[in-house]
């Protein structure tokens, strides 16, 4: 029997208190959990890093940084969600993503995304969805090393109206989407696991 990693990390680009993506994010979250999954949603507020210098890494590793790589490395599954700003991703989340690439002393290279299950999330108040940073998000997840079927959602015309007090999507059409979306996510992963498990154990 296959003992299944059931860890799925989540992380918005957003420090905003009601970020829309953030929103969406916990969408997700209800989605996967439905599958017995267990769910960490980061936000960033909590784990503030300097910007990425290399000076920097040689003197003192930030102390958040151990730990989110710890989250990273624990988990199956990695589901991020960025604003637009410019037709960029936020520039916090490619600073964490910056420090996160680092290798260090005892890693391989690519680590903490290396197998990853993806899918990038983008919002936008505008008609795109911000669909220019969902492209630049999914490049930037690839390079990073994550599995190379990256999945996709993005979100137009945002507004409070769509959600209810809860967070929760009243977009019916949404919501189907999500829910596929992650079903599939999920299936994937576990296939994953599971051809990897018969591989191990006909090697051994």
């Amino acid at each position: 029997m296959v003992n299944l990693n059931k860890n799925i990390i989540l992380i918005s680009g957003s420090l905003r208190k009601n970020s829309f993506n953030t929103k969406i994010l916990k969408n997700f979250k209800t989605e996967i959990c439905k599958f017995g999954y267990n769910c960490d949603i980061i936000d960033l507020n909590e784990y503030t890093l300097p910007f990425y210098n290399e000076d920097l890494e040689k003197v003192n590793l930030p102390k958040n940084l151990a730990a989110l790589k710890q989250l990273f490395q624990n988990s199956t599954g990695l589901i991020v969600a960025s604003p637009e700003y410019n037709g960029e991703i936020s520039a916090v989340l490619k600073n964490t993503f910056d420090w996160l690439s680092r290798k260090l002393p005892g890693e391989v290279p690519k680590q903490s995304f290396s197998g990853l299950k993806a899918i990038a999330v983008t919002s936008s108040t505008g008609k795109n969805g911000g669909m220019r940073a969902l492209e630049r998000l999914k490049i930037l997840l690839s390079r990073l090393g994550v599995k190379d079927e990256i999945l996709s959602f993005s979100l137009a015309n945002t507004s409070d109206e769509i959600f209810d007090k809860k967070n929760n999507i009243l977009i019916e059409e949404q919501i189907f989407k999500i829910r596929n979306l992650v079903e599939y996510f999920i299936t994937d992963i576990e296939i994953g696991q599971e051809t990897t498990e018969q591989k191990i154990l006909k090697v051994s």
